[in-house]
């Protein structure tokens, strides 16, 4: 599990790391300068390179970054805010430096407008704002920005655009553009989430001789690595029958809503589940219902012949299905409630204090807003504070789907997942999801595992189909081969 930082995470490293440690802030901004100018220089050919430097830190890196690519030989501006800001001492002592070898600086009143930059250079280095900006950026700042992002040039950025909020990823104003991002000793969480995410581009992770220790210290937010997916995967023993792999139970279904349990019970199969029976209507017939599904009357069903069940795809919002709800909350076996499951839900007050037994809850920001009684933008705004809080409120671990779908459990950090693109924004995806998480808790993985695990091959599996059907082709039902694919390099090569 790699750690993702908060600004504050960070600055306490940086702090600790200088205190404990004894490591001049100024050795820490010329490692961080050295990470930029690396990467500048294994991307882009030497060419005439504007640096826009704030008057803080970032901007201290900015001018260190200036005087490293003037060292070997390229021709460099930095734009600076003028005479008489004073910059925090390290910042100070780099400007200096840069200064002295010969380093040219510029006003940046001369190019607000955004005339001459993109004729006259070939690159922008944003050391503007840094991880330490929150709101809304206003004034110089707004429109030095805007001037960058007209320019059409390519953008690398120190640390983070300007503009993006380092805890969050949101943009409330004018953000730079950049192509790629060179970020310090762990990612930042606004690097991760949407719109901070597309606003990076490509994003380098350096460490900058920061402490092994301090960068491995307990974080509020995690995401899951290539190696790590590997390694929770439910093993495959010589000795054993298909019992050994679970019994999983899905709920669901009901007239012109047919497909939706299928998808689940046949993404538990390709995850590994001994087996799998759909849980329908009497009455409702699937149109063709694939041979390695069971299926059974919802009168006939008893919670404790599985070892997991799922409950929502497809169910409609009917008054038995809501009845049958009220009887799977109170059982012990571990359950995940999607989609119509959730809506039915949100219409009961208190509905979580008839739960027992672990439960995973699926919702996408639609439904998340009908549980919370609040507006999709006011979920979407606060996703990450929500998500932790109703995890908390609930008792559950609580999957928050989006472009960037978080993970979040009762108790503990908040998982990111770092898989999936566009192209799962298609019907019947959430089935496939709670689907694959209810085969994974059917094979014995805890509920937390489970959904990390679960939410992180259903986006290794979508960027499979990806590539080979395009993001707009792809449909639900190419995930289920692409699942069996991915778990099948996960177990011989020990990465996703």
């Amino acid at each position: 599990m790699r750690p993702v930082l908060t600004a504050g995470e960070m600055r306490a490293i940086d702090r600790r790391a200088m205190e404990e440690y004894k490591i001049p802030g100024l050795i820490l901004m010329e490692h961080a300068a050295q990470a930029v100018a690396g990467a500048v220089r294994e991307r882009f050919a030497p060419v005439r390179t504007a640096v826009f430097a704030g008057t803080g830190n970032n901007g201290g890196d900015g001018w260190a970054v200036a005087r490293l690519l003037r060292a070997a030989g390229w021709e460099v501006t930095v734009f600076h805010p003028g005479q008489g800001r004073d910059l925090p001492p390290d910042a100070t002592a780099n400007r200096e430096m840069a200064l002295r070898f010969g380093v040219p600086d510029r006003p940046w009143d001369e190019v607000l407008d955004g005339s001459g930059l993109g004729r006259e250079y070939g690159l922008v280095i944003d050391a503007l704002l840094g991880t330490g900006f929150r709101g809304t950026v206003t004034g110089d700042y707004a429109r030095l920005i805007e001037a960058i992002n007209g320019s059409g040039l390519p953008v690398v950025a120190v640390d983070i655009p300007s503009g993006v909020e380092a805890d969050t990823g949101r943009i409330s104003g004018p953000a730079v553009r950049a192509r790629v991002t060179v970020t310090f000793g762990r990612p930042k969480v606004g690097l991760m989430l949407f719109p901070g995410r597309e606003a990076a581009g490509e994003v380098v992770v350096d460490t900058i001789g920061l402490p092994g220790a301090l960068l491995a210290e307990p974080s509020s937010f995690y995401t899951l690595e290539p190696g790590d997916a590997a390694a929770l995967l439910p093993p495959r023993v010589p000795d054993s029958h298909k019992g050994t792999y679970g019994r999983l139970l899905v709920v669901g279904g009901s007239p012109g809503l047919t497909g939706a349990p299928v998808l689940a019970g046949l993404a538990a199969l390709r995850c590994g589940t001994g087996l799998v029976t759909l849980g329908l209507r009497e009455g409702l017939a699937l149109p063709e219902k694939p041979p390695e599904l069971m299926t059974a009357p919802w009168p006939a069903l008893r919670w404790e012949d599985f070892q997991a069940v799922v409950m929502g795809p497809g169910l409609s919002r009917a008054a038995d299905g809501q009845e049958l709800l009220w009887r799977l909350l109170p059982a012990e076996q571990p359950k995940v409630l999607d989609a119509d499951a959730l809506n039915l839900l949100a219409g009961e007050e208190g509905w979580w204090q008839r739960l027992r037994g672990p439960a995973v809850l699926t919702p996408h920001l639609g439904e998340m807003a009908r549980l919370c009684g609040v507006s999709p933008e006011t979920v979407r705004a606060d996703r990450l504070d929500l998500a932790r809080e109703k995890a908390r409120q609930w008792g559950v671990i609580l999957i928050l789907k989006d472009a960037v779908t978080l993970v979040a459990p009762p108790e503990g950090p908040v998982y990111i997942n770092p898989t999936g693109n566009s192209g799962l924004a298609t019907g019947g995806t959430g089935d496939v999801l709670a689907g694959v998480i209810g085969g994974l808790l059917a094979q014995g993985l805890s509920p937390e595992k489970a959904a990390i695990l679960g939410v992180y091959l259903h986006g290794a599996a979508g960027d499979l189909a990806a590539a080979e059907f395009g993001k707009a082709g792809m449909i639900a039902g190419d995930l289920l081969e692409k699942l069996a694919l991915v778990i099948k390099r996960g177990t011989e090569c020990g990465t996703i």
